[in-house]
């Protein structure tokens, strides 16, 4: 056959039509992508035959017959299991000019000499790869190179080879293992685009001053040291985008150049950490033609809000300065900047009134951060012009007033956290599409309003530690398919949980802190829980079983309540893994749980709680005696069953949670011995079984339980040992205690009703005794004995007996 070009695409071939193309031997260009049938992809499709294919490109199939295409001039391998030989034998392919392989992976360590032996390469491209390879110096002859892109690979080593590639105009040797000095680069004077991210250079920029045709520099994830003046790269006249995040930024303000302005016009610049980076740098004062500026996390030394930058740059979509040290007065330019899409200038010093024509003059933005300053005034009303808005967050300041009847309608996430705002929610944000709503930490009262219920799209609603009382709305069972995190805790809230309440979708429930009543009626569906704060409340009832069916449940507290009955053995059933992020979908969430430890309540944020998984069922009125059924607890780190009413032995199976760090038994009724497994217990770091009719020997000082004080056993009488002052007779029992007292509890009762029979003999010869010696109290005695007799005698005549007896 004559045909010279084949495309075989999205098809379902059997072996037998790719054997047979072996026959095409005139063929020059095959491509073979997207075949769906297993065993043909397995099938060699007859490549020595095809002696004049110039342009070869393979999708997820095999083929290890390379050595005859001494034409091929293309060759592109994508998806495909590869063996160190198919790669090696490439090199045999001397005719190469393009290569592209693409997320090829190999099943043993590599050698790249081949490689070397690819003089007419014009393109290299090895990416997605993960190839644990370093590059050979021979590389350095492959001198036709102009695009060479080995990005998302394992190559280490230095790039001394790339030093004499001098045709290059594309470089992309990010996200691998590369190390040394970027100095090799400086020869490079084609360079078009660089890109370095994410390795181990070191050095600094100057060594690219002599790359004048760069119109793209990535330099993030690395070493390199940045003046912030970005002085040597002042004569890089076609310089568009520079990226050099996660390096090191410093002041250079003393440093003398042979170019004292820039000639380039930047469209991107970011160089987000980290370093001292003295004033806002004064380069971007000469630039009209920014679309994305980041400097975030760089110490600027309490510059003002640059408004200038606004100003000169009309095309200036988004304008990051988090943490940048920004102190001031907040402006804005005089005429509005419709093009800016997001604005982010939270955590720095800035302080005033945020101004109240931010809606007519940024009417754009999708994004408005102004979170964590000390911003103070109220939220201004032109903030509902802003009707693109996606994420309003002006949390952590000192903003004061209500939240304003207007405000943006669109689907957003609306943050007003940590301020003094008071006041009622208004009714009109109803109507809002709201993805996230955040009022925490606030002095707003009133009832939680009902219609908050219709708000289908709500994932995340937190009104923690404000005034609001009254019930939670029955409406709140409408966001059953919905609300994923929901935190109404410290508020004065009353009245019963809605039984409806079974959010399939929920995963984290705080309502401490309240003054909910009744039994536990909800949350019996929801399955994806992972927290279940109910603490501090006056729910009453029983702990219900099917809390243990919550498989995902990581944090439970239920102290200070009033539960009752005795703990659950469907609570054993609970794995408690811990690993909760503060991560919600699309959202971050850092609500603090807080636990006691160490006899002490803290508050734990989720950087922490990603370790952490505990129950605290403390302070409640359970009895009956603690399961023994531990099985799934092995990774909790936190059990809190104090000031209870507990009672029996401590189970020895709770020397199978292997991770706990924190036990607290204390305050309950438990009696025996502490079982001496527990001190196979190696990272409990607290210990308390005090207040309790334990008896016995303490467990012995090794271990962690070496670090236990006295106050750990304070409160059982009959325990004795170290770090105890009461020591133990040779049988094991306390000096002071009757013998098989351990084994009897708490009271041995024939020695208790022995000595209640001996007091009752003991007194009255004490009382004889006395009247017998003294005769004046003998005669006080009689005188008041018969005076009683005759005050009884007369009260029963009075007032109980019939008068028919008188």
């Amino acid at each position: 056959m004559s045909l010279e070009e084949l495309n075989l695409w999205g098809n379902i071939f059997n072996s037998n039509i790719l054997s047979s193309l072996g026959s095409l031997s005139n063929l020059k260009s095959l491509s073979l992508t997207h075949i769906f049938d297993g065993d043909a992809m397995e099938e060699s499709i007859g490549l020595p035959a095809m002696k004049n294919l110039e342009k070869l490109h393979l999708e997820s199939h095999n083929e290890n017959g390379w050595q005859n295409l001494t034409n091929l001039k293309e060759l592109t391998l994508t998806d495909l299991s590869c063996t160190s030989n198919i790669i090696q034998d490439i090199g045999t392919l001397t005719s190469l000019e393009d290569l592209v392989i693409d997320g090829c992976d190999v099943d043993d360590n590599l050698t790249l000499h081949g490689f070397c032996e690819l003089r007419k390469l014009q393109t290299l491209a090895i990416i997605n790869s993960y190839w644990n390879a370093s590059l050979p110096e021979c590389f350095s002859e492959l001198t036709s190179l102009k695009y060479l892109d080995i990005s998302y690979n394992n190559f280490s080593g230095n790039i001394s080879m790339f030093k004499n590639l001098r045709l290059l105009k594309y470089l992309d040797i990010s996200s691998n293992n590369f190390f040394g000095d970027i100095s090799m680069l400086k020869n490079l004077k084609l360079l078009e685009y660089l890109d370095l991210r994410s390795n181990k250079f070191s050095g600094d920029i100057s060594y690219f001053m002599s790359l004048t045709s760069l119109r793209e520099l990535w330099l993030s994830n690395n070493n390199i040291e940045i003046p912030s003046s970005l002085a040597p790269l002042f004569n890089l006249s076609k310089l568009q985008k520079l990226y050099a995040d996660n390096n090191t930024i410093y002041n250079a303000e003393t440093e003398m150049h042979s170019v004292d302005t820039p000639t380039f016009q930047l469209r991107s610049i970011s160089l987000s950490c980290c370093g001292d980076g003295g004033s806002f740098p004064q380069s971007l004062n000469h630039q009209h033609d920014l679309r994305d500026v980041d400097l975030s996390n760089i110490n600027l030394k309490g510059d003002q809000f640059p408004n200038w930058l606004l100003e000169n740059n009309k095309k200036l979509e988004t304008l990051n300065l988090v943490n940048s040290s920004l102190s001031g007065h907040f402006h804005l330019p005089p005429t509005s900047r419709r093009g800016l899409s997001r604005l982010d200038v939270s955590s720095n010093s800035l302080d005033g009134n945020i101004p109240n024509e931010i809606g007519a003059k940024l009417p754009s933005l999708l994004v408005l951060n102004m979170s964590n300053n000390f911003f103070g005034g109220g939220i201004p009303i032109s903030i509902g012009d802003m009707i693109s808005l996606k994420l309003l967050d002006f949390s952590n300041n000192r903003l004061s007033g209500g939240i304003p009847r207007h405000l943006p309608m669109g689907l957003f996430i609306f943050d007003v956290s940590n301020n003094q705002l008071f006041g009622d929610i208004p009714s009109s944000m109803e109507s809002m599409s709201l993805l996230a709503l955040d009022l925490s930490n606030n002095t707003l009262f009133g009832g939680i309003p009902r219609w908050m219920g219709t708000m289908s799209y709500l994932e995340v609603l937190l009104m923690a530690n404000n005034h609001f009382e009254g019930p939670i709305p029955v409406e709140f069972c409408e966001l059953n398919y919905s609300l994923k995190f929901l935190d109404l805790s410290a508020n004065n809230l009353s009245g019963s949980l809605p039984s409806c309440f079974n959010s399939l979708s929920l995963t984290h429930v705080y309502l401490s802190r309240n003054k909910l009543k009744g039994p536990i009626t909800s949350f019996f569906n929801s399955s994806g829980l992972v927290t279940l704060d109910l603490s501090n409340n006056h729910l009453i009832g029983n702990i219900p079983n099917w809390i243990g069916s919550l498989s995902t449940l990581s944090y439970l507290l239920l102290n200070n309540n009033y539960f009752e009955g005795g703990i659950p053995v469907q609570l054993c059933e609970l794995h408690l893994l811990s690993g909760y992020d503060g991560s919600i979908g699309s959202f971050y969430v850092d609500v603090p749980i807080k636990f006691t430890m160490k006899c002490i309540s803290y508050f734990y944020k989720a950087t922490v709680l990603t370790y952490l998984s505990g129950i605290d069922l403390s302070c409640n009125k359970l009895t009956g005696e603690i399961p023994h059924q531990f099985q799934h607890y092995r990774d909790i780190i936190v059990l809190n069953f104090s000031h209870n009413s507990l009672i029996g032995p401590i189970p020895p199976t709770l020397a199978d949670l292997s991770q706990i760090e924190s036990l607290d038994l204390s305050h309950n009724h438990l009696s025996g011995n502490i079982p001496s497994q527990l001190l196979g217990l190696h990272f409990l770091s607290f210990f308390s079984v005090a207040y309790n009719n334990l008896s016995g020997i303490t467990p012995q000082m090794t271990g962690q339980f070496a670090t236990f004080e006295e106050s750990s056993y304070l409160g059982n009488l009959f325990l004795c040992g170290e770090p105890l002052p009461k020591n133990c007779s040779i049988d094991g029992s306390s000096s002071s205690m009757p013998k098989n007292a351990t084994d009897k509890g708490f009271i041995d009762m024939e020695f208790f009703y022995a000595s209640f029979v001996g007091s009752y003999i003991v007194m009255p010869l004490c009382i004889a005794m006395v009247l017998y010696i003294n005769p004046y109290w003998r005669q006080a005695w009689f005188y008041h004995v018969e005076a009683a007799t005759m005050s009884c005698y007369y009260f029963v005549l009075d007032h109980i007996l019939p008068k028919r007896f008188h």
